[in-house]
């Protein structure tokens, strides 16, 4: 079966081999026509043609006239177009020996093979470390390689990181099909996890300030301070967040926040978010003290909500008030019928836990009252929120210290509620 099959990949290699991702990008070159246009386009700014002689103009417009067909690990292939090219895919800019290539008496089986009908073949050689390089590689075998094809003196070379680059920027573009961007995002995890040396995006000040590639920093990063990064996974509408197991909490984010042009990231620790971890949470012999000399923003985020949709949020008093009121209250954490919600809210208005608004009660009424919802659960959850201003995310990730500051504002905060982190953060 073909190799370039999406869903037939190499079952008997595993995913750090330089193999998976030669057949990794070039699925994504055969499936996305805006990862192929940059490919051709990068191809043709690292083309030096030869001064002696005329040579052939990359140009995707002539190469769509003639229509392409990708292959991967292709050994001794008849070649018979009137050109041929050699690229290398490397971790730099390395540069090439001063022999010509030529053809080679050599058996060789290439990385990756693109014919444009009978104008131009590309020969493709993977190194993800340049150290591994032969340059002799680069010389298309003489077996099957037609008398009439010509073949270019000078090799392209690409690098990883400029690849990459463009793969993040190309996310931002609106035009971009919703299967094209799973594709690029997929191809993307793939080099995290598998070859994370390749990224250029290991701190934030490389981001740039770009939306998307801020996001994979946060991915990244989350990922490198959990025992499983499996528990690193997006929530839509909130961003990058930690499943977490313990009964009090099941979600830390690190939340990218933007404002016009500036951004920040907010560490983020809901507690008591459910109705059940509320109870788990108030239990606790709850210690504010172990934040209190620290920059945590803490705010009472009570809400209310029908089964696991919240409805809506209400204002409240300060956290050392709401959590001794609920800390005493705990049996009165539970879920309410219709009939009974008024004077529950009321109760809290009384006491002051709550602050009474027109906006709150109309928007009650509208989601709730109005509704065929018979009950309604109570979430006196409270939030903790830790802000990274921009530059000094940028200033600290560049000096690797972002990891640290993030583990240890993790286990300061889950000592509020006596919880051991070591089940979740490495060492």
């Amino acid at each position: 079966m073909e190799r370039l099959n999406y869903f037939n990949p190499y079952s008997s290699k595993e995913s750090y081999y330089e193999d998976q991702l030669t057949r990794a990008y070039l699925v994504l070159l055969k499936h996305s026509f805006h990862v192929f246009s940059l490919f051709i386009d990068y191809c043709k700014a690292k083309h030096t043609p030869d001064v002696t002689k005329s040579e052939n103009t990359l140009s995707l417009a002539k190469f769509i006239e003639t229509g392409w067909d990708i292959h991967t690990q292709r050994g001794n292939p008849i070649i018979d177009t009137d050109w041929l090219l050699s690229v290398l895919i490397t971790d730099t800019d390395i540069v090439k020996e001063t022999e010509a290539i030529i053809p080679s008496e050599r058996n060789a089986i290439y990385d990756g093979l693109i014919t444009f009908g009978k104008n131009t073949s590309f020969i493709i050689e993977n190194k993800p470390r340049s150290g591994n390089v032969w340059f002799g590689q680069l010389n298309p075998t003489l077996e099957n390689l037609s008398d009439e094809t010509r073949v270019y003196s000078q090799p392209i070379i690409l690098e990883w990181k400029e690849i990459i680059k463009q793969l993040n920027l190309l996310l931002s573009i609106p035009t971009l099909s919703g299967y094209e961007k799973m594709m690029i995002d997929d191809f993307l995890a793939f080099i995290d996890q598998n070859f994370p040396y390749l990224n250029p995006f290991d701190n934030f000040s490389l981001c740039k300030g770009n939306h998307e590639l801020i996001y994979r920093r946060i991915y990244n990063l989350l990922q490198s301070i959990v025992l499983d990064p499996s528990t690193v996974q997006m929530h839509r509408g909130w961003g990058y967040h930690i499943k977490v197991p313990f009964p009090e909490i099941r979600e830390i984010g690190l939340i990218l926040v933007e404002e016009g042009d500036k951004w920040h990231l907010e560490l983020s620790l809901y507690f008591g978010a459910t109705q059940t971890q509320a109870k788990a949470f108030y239990s606790q012999n709850i210690n504010l003290k172990t934040v209190e000399a620290s920059d945590w923003e803490i705010y009472s985020n009570f809400h209310v909500a029908y089964r696991s949709s919240n409805l809506v949020w209400f204002k409240g008093c300060g956290p050392e008030k709401y959590i001794e009121f609920w800390q005493s209250n705990i049996t009165e954490i539970y879920q309410n019928k219709k009939n009974e919600v008024r004077e529950y809210i009321d109760w809290l208005y009384a006491e002051e836990i709550l602050i009474k608004s027109s906006e709150v009660e109309a928007m009650l009424q509208q989601k709730f009252y109005d509704t065929n919802m018979q009950t309604l659960n109570i979430c006196p959850e409270i939030g903790f929120i830790y802000p990274i201003e921009s530059e000094i995310a940028e200033t600290l990730d560049k000096k690797g210290k972002m990891e640290h500051l993030l583990k240890e504002k993790i286990i300061e905060c889950l000592k509020i509620a006596n919880i051991n982190s070591s089940t979740l953060l490495k060492p």
